[in-house]
């Protein structure tokens, strides 16, 4: 029997015994033998004694556990509360929440770096029409399970046969991702030039730069063929509000447009752009908003420091509004088809 049981068959039979007293008193009172009263005194303290001595017992020992577990609880808040934990957990705790650190910030720079390739964009983008999933969340889960190690034939599977929208993981990791993709995945349209044979490009994501000191390249320069400004036009990848528009010293003459979903499309190192082109005009994708050139790296209207080209940049926030730059390659290459 539990020492929880034995306390509450104590207690039901302290009560009866309690009750039978109170009643044999009861019933004593309402009869008056003719006795003598000290015997009759001698007589009751004999018999209800051992009964009360019984009672008071019982109530000393309920008192004597109530006090000991409110010095339990008390004890067991004030060691939470001053983190009363041995030196070994207090090791496995930082370690857990350094290793908790490190997984955060390299899934960030994964997702930074946007690791699916052009052609994998357009694989998932038809899958999502194919089993009607929300392309976003596709992305996400592709490149949550592709990051964690997850063979590519079962991250197929999963888009195919699972709801993929009650994916969840406790560091945020598809919620994360999919709101980042929210912001622009929807909105890209075109390729920024449309003259097949005028351009070059490569993944040069985040290669040293040294103008202004050491730094590195957060976007995809296309390189002109013939290396001559002015020639080649510059069109709006999607849809949007030009939030920028004017010299910027290391990106020149450059346009900078908001699209619908969030994200920032930067062109920089124009030769020129539309006269009459203004912040808070709306541009449609494949509006031509510039022409490739060579400006930047100086004052207004520094140009020749580097070869004719366009850079494109996109920039998204996080749930913080924290803006970051993330990796255009496979972005262009999937608008290029």
């Amino acid at each position: 029997m539990g020492q929880f049981q034995r306390f509450i068959n104590q207690l039901t039979y302290d009560i009866s015994r309690k009750r039978e007293y109170a009643k044999r008193k009861k019933g004593r009172s309402s009869y008056k033998p003719k006795v003598n009263i000290s015997m009759m005194r001698t007589s009751r303290v004999a018999k209800v004694k051992p009964h009360f001595i019984v009672i008071q017992k019982s109530e000393s020992i309920k008192k004597l556990i109530g006090i000991l577990l409110i010095v339990l609880g008390v004890i067991l808040i004030f060691t939470k509360c001053a983190g009363g934990l041995s030196a070994k957990e207090n090791q496995e705790v930082t370690k857990e929440v350094s290793e908790t650190k490190q997984q955060s910030s390299s899934y960030t720079d994964y997702i930074q770096d946007f690791n699916i390739g052009g052609d994998t964009l357009t694989k998932l983008l038809e899958l999502s029409l194919k089993y009607k999933k929300d392309y976003a969340h596709t992305l996400a889960v592709w490149a949550v399970e592709s990051y964690q190690g997850t063979p590519i034939s079962m991250i197929k599977q999963d888009i195919k046969q699972k709801d993929i929208t009650n994916f969840s993981d406790d560091f945020g990791m598809y919620e994360h991702a999919t709101q980042i993709y929210k912001q622009f995945i929807y909105d890209l349209k075109c390729f920024p030039i449309w003259e097949k044979d005028a351009y070059t490009y490569e993944n040069g994501w985040k290669q040293s730069r040294t103008y202004n000191g050491n730094r590195l390249h957060y976007g995809i320069d296309l390189m002109s063929k013939s290396n001559e400004a002015g020639k080649i036009k510059v069109r709006s990848m999607t849809d949007g509000i030009v939030e920028n528009i004017g010299w910027n010293q290391m990106g020149g003459y450059r346009v900078g447009i908001r699209s619908k979903g969030g994200a920032y499309f930067y062109y920089a190192h124009l030769d020129s752009y539309p006269t009459g082109l203004a912040q808070g005009d709306f541009v449609q994708a494949g509006e031509v908003i510039g022409l490739m050139g060579d400006t930047g790296y100086g004052a207004e209207g520094t140009r020749g420091k580097f070869l004719v080209h366009l850079h494109v940049g996109i920039a998204v926030k996080t749930s913080d509004h924290i803006e970051f730059w993330i990796n255009p390659y496979s972005i262009l290459k999937h608008l290029e088809q």
